[in-house]
């Protein structure tokens, strides 16, 4: 150190000189500022001028269609799975009902031809596959179950989160094939399409990551994806000096889905020799929502292709949120095979029945429930009014559901696997509700409402009532095995929520018609046995009385669902010749509407 010392103190005080200290300081600064500002001219530049943007998904079809609504606008943000439009069914249904009429001839004339091989002994008859009368057959039938399939499919769902980039037709117009009804964008860019001058020497690879920045401030990290092999003009728009040509390689950056660019937006794309000081910010996604307020008792407008049917008796409510739809069950159906309706936010139900496949008998429908991929189904599980226990009348259903289409995957007698498990069971309220299933126009077992939370089923008692002004909501576990073993394990039963519905100025008499589930609260739907009302209440877990949400001055509120976007409560009634419908707001606490 000492010699070190002695030689710095030799150097400037014999070679440089005390008196030029400052100006050997200076020519020191002067060599590394010019080897610095050679170092970076002598590098290779990478700086691009480029527009962030997005891949379009247009909705068209292989066939002309004609539109019967369009549910979004140009500029709206669309989640997954959200109606966009909806197709009319005039023409198909049209076609559905000349190819039955074909079949049914073609059907007859098969029958009257084998009608007269038996009279007159012709043991003479061609296979089918030889027989034109039966390929045509069979040729009709493919084109119906085509029809068919088309008619499941009448709404159109956004495949992507984005934001609607156009509207190209309105509602009853047509469309040719091919021809984009909505052209759907991402709501934030997903990649970068830039040029780099061909004046420019710089080597761009594919794999390079590179900083992407906006005139806002907004800073991104990318990767070089792609680097075109050829030159082509550059557009005007990300031209340095706009009224001067230029020409260079086209460049494709991808960019990170959480940007803060705008759809178009002009950005850079460099090397960047410094840390950015900016983060990465994502674009506010608003959900959408629908324009619901709260409103008066209405009428469900069922359109005369179904009551021409039947007429149907409203018993039970589900949100489709996927389609922004309800679906509604009726108690009974033309053969007791059941069908789903769907209806819109303003009571007003689709023309299309969809069936459930593999589910040919079901009677006494009292409640539906949605959970993921899967629509729930619970028959009463009571006797007649004649005192007769029919397994049509006592099932659970679980429903696959795949878009519009739905399959029946899982059934279980409720009643008898219930009523085993509640024989056994030590708890007195349990045995009670068993000793008072008798089967009778008395006492009997009735359950009008159901959800299914997570592996619990959840059960609303109609009857028997244990006690007056009380409400019983009954809590299977294991939803899983119930459905593989066919059983209800003794210990999986128990009683979920126990609670008064006591009007504060009335001593009406309630009894439970439907529940659902939003977070933590039950939200319960009640009719008045002898009196003219029903009620939504609100349950708390934990609690011993209801708090009333609404009542109304009708009875027969047989269903509730909440839509959780709007958060409104839809509600149903059945009064037979019409059914009603209602919507409030969560925890809305009016008397009398």
């Amino acid at each position: 150190m000492k010699i070190l010392k002695a030689f710095f103190k030799s150097f400037f005080g014999d070679v440089i000189g005390h008196d030029n200290k400052i100006l050997f300081g200076c020519w020191c600064c002067a060599v590394v500022l010019i080897l610095a500002l050679g170092l970076v001219l002598g590098s290779e530049s990478v700086s691009i001028l480029g527009v962030a943007e997005s891949r379009e998904y247009h909705v068209n079809f292989d066939n002309p269609v004609e539109i019967k609504r369009v549910h979004v606008m140009p500029n709206q943000i669309v989640k997954k799975g959200d109606l966009l439009v909806e197709l009319s069914q005039a023409d198909l249904d049209l076609q559905l009902r000349t190819l039955k009429a074909r079949q049914d001839r073609l059907s007859a004339e098969l029958k009257l031809r084998r009608q007269i091989y038996r009279l007159t002994r012709d043991v003479t008859r061609l296979p089918d596959e030889a027989d034109p009368l039966q390929v045509e057959l069979v040729d009709t039938r493919r084109e119906i179950d085509l029809i068919e399939n088309k008619l499941r499919n009448l709404f159109v769902f956004a495949d992507v989160d984005g934001a609607v980039a156009a509207v190209n037709y309105k509602d009853g117009e047509k469309a040719p094939a091919f021809a984009p009804l909505v052209t759907l964008v991402p709501i934030n860019p997903t990649y970068v399409n830039g040029y780099v001058n061909e004046n420019l020497r710089s080597s761009i690879s594919i794999g390079q990551v590179v900083d992407v920045s906006s005139a806002g401030g907004a800073v991104v990290q990318g990767q070089v994806i792609g680097v075109g092999s050829r030159i082509v003009p550059i557009p005007e728009r990300l031209l340095r000096i706009q009224s001067l040509p230029a020409w260079g390689r086209e460049v494709v950056v991808k960019i990170p889905k959480a940007n803060g660019f705008l759809l178009g937006e002009r950005v850079t794309v460099k090397k960047s020799w410094r840390l950015s000081l900016f983060s990465s910010a994502q674009a506010d996604e608003k959900e959408l929502q629908w324009d619901v307020v709260h409103q008066s008792l209405a009428d469900i407008r069922f359109p005369s292709g179904i009551t021409n049917q039947f007429q149907p008796e409203i018993s039970g409510i589900a949100y489709l949120p996927e389609i922004r739809q309800f679906a509604l069950i009726s108690d009974d159906y033309p053969e007791s095979r059941p069908l789903i309706l769907l209806m819109n936010q303003n009571g007003e139900v689709a023309e299309q029945t969809l069936p459930i496949e593999g589910l040919d008998e079901m009677e006494d429908i009292e409640s539906i429930s949605l959970q993921g991929p899967y629509i729930y189904l619970l028959s009463s599980l009571s006797a007649t009014t004649k005192g007769n226990l029919k397994k049509a009348r006592q099932l659970f259903v679980q429903v696959k559901r795949d878009g519009l289409h739905f399959r029946m995957e899982k059934e279980i007698d409720l009643r008898g696997a219930l009523l085993a498990a509640l024989k056994n069971s030590t708890d007195p309220a349990l045995k009670s509700i068993f000793l008072h299933s008798r089967g009778t126009k008395k006492d009997d077992l009735e359950i009008e409402g159901h959800f299914v939370k997570g592996d619990d089923l959840y059960l609303a008692l109609k009857r028997p009532i244990l006690q007056k002004h009380e409400g019983l909501i009954l809590r299977i576990k294991s939803l899983g095995s119930l459905f593989d073993k066919g059983q209800v394990a003794t210990s999986d039963v128990s009683i979920a929520y126990r609670f008064q519905l006591k009007l504060p100025q009335a001593d009406s008499e309630f009894y439970l018609t439907d529940i659902t589930f939003e977070g933590d609260s039950v939200y319960v739907a009640s009719s008045c046995r002898s009196d003219k009302c029903s009620a939504v209440w609100k349950v708390m877990p934990g609690a011993t009385t209801a708090e009333l949400v609404q009542e109304f001055d009708v009875r027969k509120l047989e269903g509730i669902a909440v839509a959780p976007a709007s958060r409104q409560i839809y509600g149903v009634f059945d009064n037979k010749k019409n059914g009603k419908f209602i919507t409030i707001p969560y925890m809305s606490a009016k008397v009398r509407e």
